[in-house]
């Protein structure tokens, strides 16, 4: 046999190979047993003192490590004089850890890593303590302190007893006897039913029954004042009044509630209401208080529902489901639709960056919604626990929340990190449909024509490179204020500058260039005309060392295409040209196209390299034309096109690969999940199975 001091691992190598032989030899001598007794009275001592002083060791480092940081970090929350017990898991004595919380023993000696305590220290399902991760060296102590058998000296008082919290069943058969989940039966009354004082008899009988006496009615003013305030939110107005007081007969008054429940202060008064349960706003408020576009068709929506009288059964179950609905026409589609906004609208943490905890923080925000609207009930607090009064539970609501985790509500993103709503296409008529077709089909050929055209000038962009020596106002220097412009036609290059007439003697560019061969050359300056141009633009000229001071009147058409030849210069060979406009004095805007350097003796014929030259502007020109045309015409379409089709803030099914149950969320964490349970309605609500049956195809 193993001794039952010995640890382990001195049991399995020691003890029983020398319980064995000992056994054996006490059947031969007597005195061996004496022997056999003084071993294993030596063994056991030997253990005793050594086990002693392992616990002693490990109890110090329990005092010493870590009971001193339970106390500052967790006992707030998890001690029994704790305001509210933290996931039911007590701290502050050994059995707390032992029986555990919610989700059972916090602690397995022996094994952190299966250990729910270490998980919440590493941040890794909840995070504890909230108000930041312990240090490294902490958690290693927690780490070692498990691992080595989790000494606690620390025990519960005799007369104390901890019970698990583990989720307890609910007696279900007593729950559905509470008034609220039972239906709805029909009562005798006390008289007719289609009777004017039914209503009436009720209470009386209930006043009789109590000995109480009705309060005498009030005066004809008190009455109609508090049957308008009541429906419609308004008093009523003078010359009503003044004929009520006249008349105050039955017949009036049914006539007023008639009238009163017919208008359309009536439907608004009582949508007002009802936004009010659903959390209508036009805004999501919360961390990004992004607008609803589309909310205002819900509010449309309910005013419409109260005007028309709609069944209240019906009203829910469009507002829950409407998208998933049978419709009789596209308006009623329309309507349908935008009834789910009911569940879109609702303040949305948008901005949150893990979007697993963002889908079921929706989808709580949307279950707790349907139950405080529809049942008066807070089915938010089971997403952590079972409910502590109503009999709904944990599975209860992964159940419900199945459904709506299989339902699309965010989609996208409006800008980095931030979720933004689905947008769903409401129906339209036939003809709108055709009208926003060829509008579309319209625009597309102006485009294509636009696209042309941009193509064709640049093809010419690429073919007009001027003879001579070009520099464009992008190659050149520019000093002080000018503004970069597309405006007139039959430029050179991407463009032009201009100096919007303003800073007079602070603006001036510079063209550099070096002509590389000695010859006659003429210096040609492009721009477009105007009478607003200046008449006296100072021209600079210098070529080495040679100043040249000309002027150059801009209010003048070019003489060729879209240049003026000013002056001739015989130049050197690898003459250094600087050519400076500047806006020194001048009367109006002066304009920077490019300056060109053409050498004119020679053999070419002048005359033909001008003709195509000036062809080539001449078609620029008529092509820039074209696509201002063009665009303006785009401009037009776009201005006028029909109507885009409306959308509404409605919820659409995920694809059904997409659809799926639901894991409990243990104490709500989306990272710490426990069972799946199949998508289905409150136990409570059926005494048969709750699961819905998964649908063919």
């Amino acid at each position: 046999m193993k001794s039952p001091f010995a640890p382990p691992l001195f049991a399995n190598v020691i003890a029983e190979p020398i319980g064995d032989r000992c056994c054996s030899l006490a059947n031969r001598w007597p005195t061996a047993r004496w022997m056999l007794a003084f071993v294993w009275l030596t063994i056991g001592c030997a253990a005793m003192v050594s086990a002693d002083e392992s616990n002693e060791e490990s109890f110090d480092f329990f005092e010493a490590r870590i009971r001193p940081v339970l106390i500052e970090h967790c006992y707030e929350c998890h001690a029994e004089d704790s305001e509210d017990l933290g996931g039911s898991l007590r701290l502050d004595v050994k059995e707390g850890w032992e029986v555990g919380g919610d989700s059972g023993p916090a602690i397995r000696p022996g094994d952190p890593a299966a250990s729910e305590l270490m998980a919440a220290i590493r941040y890794e399902s909840s995070e504890m303590p909230p108000s930041g991760k312990l240090p490294d060296h902490v958690v290693r102590d927690f780490e070692k302190w498990i691992r080595d058998g989790a000494a606690d000296p620390r025990l519960m008082d005799e007369e104390e007893q901890l019970t698990s919290s583990q989720p307890k069943s609910f007696d279900w058969e007593q729950a559905r006897k509470f008034w609220a989940f039972q239906p709805p039966r029909s009562s005798e009354s006390p008289v007719a039913f289609d009777s004017d004082s039914a209503i009436d008899a009720y209470l009386q009988r209930r006043l009789d029954a109590e000995g109480l006496t009705a309060t005498p009615i009030a005066s004809p003013s008190v009455r109609l004042r508090r049957l308008a305030f009541d429906l419609t939110g308004l008093p009523p107005d003078p010359e009503t009044l003044r004929e009520f007081q006249a008349d105050p007969s039955d017949a009036h008054w049914r006539r007023l509630v008639d009238r009163y429940l017919a208008s359309t202060q009536f439907a608004e008064h009582w949508a007002r209401h009802w936004m009010d349960v659903a959390r209508y706003a036009d805004s999501n408020g919360s961390d990004f208080n992004a607008t609803h576009h589309d909310a205002w068709r819900y509010r449309d929506y309910l005013v419409r529902s109260f005007a028309d009288d709609m069944p209240i059964d019906r009203m829910i179950r469009e507002q829950i489901a409407g998208d998933l609905m049978p419709a009789s026409s596209d308006e009623d589609r329309r309507d349908k639709l935008v009834a789910t906004t009911f569940l879109m609208i609702g303040t949305k943490m948008l901005s949150e960056r893990n979007k697993t905890k963002l889908r079921m923080d929706v989808v709580d925000e949307q279950l707790d919604t349907v139950g405080r609207a529809f049942l008066g009930m807070t089915f938010g607090c089971a997403r952590c626990h079972d409910h502590k009064f109503d009999p709904i539970t944990t599975r209860d609501y992964y159940a419900m929340a199945g459904i709506f985790r299989s339902t699309r509500t965010l989609h996208g993103e409006s800008q980095q990190y931030v979720s933004t709503w689905k947008k769903t296409p409401l129906p339209i008529s036939k003809k709108h449909k055709e009208s926003i077709r060829a509008h579309e089909q319209s625009l597309q050929g102006l485009e294509q024509e636009i696209k042309a055209v941009e193509s064709e000038l640049k093809v010419l962009a690429e073919k007009t490179e001027l003879e001579g020596i070009t520099i464009d106002d992008v190659d050149a220097v520019r000093e002080g204020h000018w503004v970069e412009s597309t405006y007139k036609s039959g430029f050179v290059g991407k463009g032009y500058v201009h100096d919007e007439n303003r800073n007079k003697g602070e603006a001036s560019i510079r063209f550099a260039a070096v002509l590389p061969n000695a010859g006659r050359y003429e210096l040609r300056v492009h721009y477009n005309s105007s009478g607003n141009r200046a008449s006296n633009l100072p021209v600079t000229v210098q070529l080495n060392d040679e100043t040249h001071d000309l002027v150059l009147s801009q209010t003048v058409p070019p003489t060729t295409g879209t240049y003026s030849v000013l002056k001739e210069f015989e130049c050197e060979a690898e003459t250094q040209s600087q050519v400076t406009l500047s806006n020194r004095g001048t009367d109006g805007y002066v304009i920077a196209d490019a300056v060109q350097w053409v050498q004119v003796d020679g053999e070419k014929d002048q005359g033909e390299s001008d003709a195509a030259i000036e062809q080539t502007i001449a078609m620029r020109t008529t092509l820039t034309q074209t696509l201002k045309q063009l665009k303006s015409q785009r401009a037009d379409w776009v201005a006028n096109a029909p109507p885009p089709v409306p959308t509404a803030m409605a919820l659409a099914d995920l694809p059904s690969d997409e659809q799926e149950d639901c894991p409990i969320h243990i104490r709500g964490e989306v990272s710490n999940l426990g069972d799946i349970v199949p998508r289905g309605i409150p136990q409570v609500f059926s005494e048969s199975t709750t699961a819905f049956e998964p649908l063919e195809g």
